[in-house]
């Protein structure tokens, strides 16, 4: 197993970056835009930094998880609908990352967020009223198919993946803010824990660094979803685009 050496101080800046990225993981899905970048500064490799995320970044799917279950904000059919082609993509995401060109898919991962932001915009009720009706087929096999797709690019890199859970799950399935915050935790961590799961047998997995990380990313998920209904769908949509567009603003670079 590869091996880091981590400083006292190395450790609270990552259980503090790992509560930043679970405050965002929770409310944009967003959070590893922020905590791969940190992982690389204080000292690893891309590779591993990834691969370390994946697992870390879990921390958060299971806090938040576990609290918006408690406050009944998660719908299990769209979240199995959508976890089990994002645990199928993540297996393959994650077997490509040594192979495939990141630079061209961030890219594309950025202009595709930001046509579906201009769609969000267009459509002032999106994600703040909820509006959920009865699926058509055609709207199934599109949220099986993109779930698939972000499943891919989520064992790939991860990192804005959750972002496009929320989506598909507002833009599809009618859902707000609030509720996508909640349903789409369990996509996250079937296409995580699969992603982790490959990157061990790897080998580019630290699990010191980890283990800060998983910390802080859990802390900051459970406290933003204990006290998510005070803020409320409309806030949760000014965040949403303000951290999106920093987000696609940082693929680009």
């Amino acid at each position: 197993m590869h091996t880091f050496i981590m400083e006292i101080s190395d450790f609270l800046i990552i259980v503090a970056t790992g509560v930043v990225g679970g405050f965002f993981n929770t409310f944009v899905g967003a959070g590893s835009l922020i905590t791969i970048p940190v992982l690389m500064i204080v000292g690893l490799p891309p590779h591993f930094a990834i691969g370390t995320n994946r697992l870390g970044v879990i921390g958060s799917d299971i806090a938040g998880w576990y609290e918006f279950n408690r406050k009944g904000m998660i719908d299990y059919k769209a979240a199995i609908i959508l976890a089990v082609p994002a645990l199928i993509g993540a297996f393959i995401g994650a077997n490509i990352v040594l192979e495939f060109d990141e630079v061209h898919l961030k890219r594309i991962v950025a202009g595709v967020t930001v046509i579906i932001l201009v769609l969000i915009m267009l459509n002032p009720g999106a994600g703040v009223r909820h509006s959920r009706v009865r699926l058509k087929k055609h709207q199934y096999t599109m949220a099986v198919i993109t779930s698939f797709l972000v499943g891919i690019y989520g064992g790939f890199y991860g990192a804005g993946a959750g972002t496009f859970l929320f989506y598909i799950l507002i833009l599809i399935f009618g859902e707000t803010f609030m509720e996508s915050a909640g349903t789409h935790k369990i996509a996250n961590f079937s296409f995580s824990a699969m992603a982790a799961a490959i990157f061990a047998y790897k080998g580019v997995i630290n699990y010191i660094w980890a283990i800060p990380l998983f910390i802080g990313s859990f802390a900051g998920s459970f406290v933003s979803a204990y006290y998510s209904d005070k803020i409320g769908n409309a806030w949760l949509k000014r965040i949403f685009f303000v951290v999106v567009s920093a987000a696609v603003i940082k693929l680009m670079m």
